[in-house]
């Protein structure tokens, strides 16, 4: 990795999401200083971060393989972390476990692994923490657990104006819950952005027109990707889709002319597609 510079706020959920093998969960073990930094700083409220200074005990790390130890249960390492974690919450550990539906006296590696994940994001929630790190989180649960999650995060960032960062390939349920994105390639940032502003910057239209279309003649709109499906075009364009239209009906008959929604996804293979990823000749 490098150059990486990454600005995660209060009652701010941040997603980190990336082609693989890119430096995701490098970055993440970082910032908890499970990894030491050959240069640069991590910064949290104008505080520096450093290796066993007091202010790590407010940051909460879930990896995305889960590691337990030996014959312990959920009801057990709770009892643990309570020496670790100044602010856990006993009363919100056992609403927790209830609304999740746990076994806190099962052996934690005897569970599935979806019934781990739940086990560490109650652990998390329930330590309380002002920046919590999500390492794939969701990854392999059903929709109904992933909207219980979610629900909890949400209330969780809305009520003590807690720091999340998510990383994760699931890139449909971020769109759902994310404030702001960082698109992550070869250990680089490629775009920060608040989501709602990325989604504004890139517009994506489909139109039919009588004869050609030739993207060439609208280079002033910057047309990042043109492909024709049958007789509808559809192209990705950082200019207004207004004007676009407008100088298509002066040039063209045209038959049908629709905006569309970009998703985080398409802003995804965009962004890396522009970095040459998945546009490699065989």
């Amino acid at each position: 990795m490098s150059n990486i510079n990454i600005n995660a706020e209060a009652s701010q959920i941040y997603g980190l999401v990336g082609s693989n093998g890119c430096g995701k969960t490098t970055l993440l073990r970082h910032i908890m200083m499970i990894y030491i930094q050959d240069e640069g700083h991590v910064f949290y409220d104008d505080e520096e971060v450093k290796e066993n200074t007091d202010i790590i005990k407010d940051f909460y790390y879930v990896q995305d393989n889960l590691f337990f130890p030996h014959q312990f249960t959920l009801s057990k390492l709770f009892e643990y972390e309570k020496i670790m974690y100044k602010n856990i919450s006993e009363k919100k550990f056992l609403e927790l476990v209830n609304y999740f539906n746990i076994d806190k006296n099962k052996n934690l590696n005897k569970m599935s692994k979806g019934q781990r994940k739940q086990a560490a994001f109650v652990l998390a929630i329930a330590a309380q923490p002002m920046v919590l790190l999500l390492d794939e989180i969701v990854d392999g649960l059903d929709a109904v657990i992933k909207r219980k999650f979610w629900d909890v995060l949400i209330q969780e960032v809305m009520e003590r104006e807690m720091t999340v960062i998510i990383s994760s390939h699931d890139l449909k349920e971020l769109d759902n819950i994310c404030d702001k994105v960082g698109i992550m390639h070869e250990g680089k940032i490629l775009k920060e952005e608040n989501l709602e502003r990325m989604k504004d910057e890139l517009k994506r239209v489909q139109f039919a027109v009588e004869g050609e279309f030739d993207a060439s003649e609208f280079s002033e709109f910057n047309i990042i990707k043109s492909v024709k499906i049958g007789s509808i075009n559809l192209c990705t364009l950082t200019g207004d889709a207004e004007e676009f239209r407008n100088k298509l009906e002066e040039k063209y008959k045209v038959l049908l002319f629709d905006k569309l929604s970009m998703t985080l996804e398409e802003i995804f293979i965009t962004e890396l597609g522009g970095a040459g990823y998945g546009t490699e000749k065989k």
